[in-house]
């Protein structure tokens, strides 16, 4: 150890230091909601005032300061944290919609699958032909398409529920998607 400095003379450096009262706290901040970065002949001036050195007029408007940019920064960050979590729930929430959706999408086109499969079975079992039931006559061609709807009610297998439904669902679809004939849109409700 030096001879020159002892242990106890910087806690009696700290004992000297002098503490603000309340009212030199209340007083600065008023002056710091005025002006927060004040000149340094304010500052003096305060420090007169106050009775108190410049030197801590100026450290505690820096320190005042410092607390202000941490306190609108926590701020910042808790606003964009809670955007982020709301975007971050939306995005989920998205995603399993998103999965529903494909899942949907393959049970429609199983479905489909599965009818064309019924098509082709009622088909072949009846020669290959097809009857037209808006005109009664056959056609050795197959339809178009299995969205078309000209296989007749008692053609479809009575098992099969899901073809049924399926059935219905494509109706629907064909019906919606014909927008030339949108004067006949009352036989789509009978």
């Amino acid at each position: 150890m030096d001879p020159g400095t002892h242990p106890l003379s910087s806690i009696q450096k700290n004992a000297y230091k002098r503490r603000f009262t309340d009212e030199q706290i209340k007083f600065l901040e008023f002056m710091f909601e005025s002006e927060s970065r004040p000149e340094s002949r304010v500052k003096q001036q305060l420090a007169s005032e106050l009775g108190l050195e410049p030197r801590q007029v100026a450290i505690w408007f820096q320190n005042r300061r410092a607390r202000l940019k941490t306190k609108q920064i926590e701020k910042e960050y808790s606003i964009l944290k809670a955007s982020y979590d709301v975007l971050a729930s939306s995005f989920e929430s998205l995603k399993r919609e998103k999965q529903s959706l494909i899942i949907q999408l393959q049970k429609l086109k199983n479905r489909q699958h599965g009818s064309r499969n019924c098509e082709n079975q009622l088909g072949s079992s009846r020669g290959g032909r097809f009857e037209n039931k808006d005109t009664g006559s056959e056609s050795k061609d197959k339809p178009s398409s299995p969205l078309d709807g000209n296989e007749n009610e008692e053609n479809r297998p009575s098992s099969d529920n899901n073809s049924v439904n399926m059935r219905e669902e494509i109706d629907i679809l064909n019906h919606t998607e014909q927008t030339d004939n949108s004067s006949q849109w009352w036989e789509f409700w009978s």
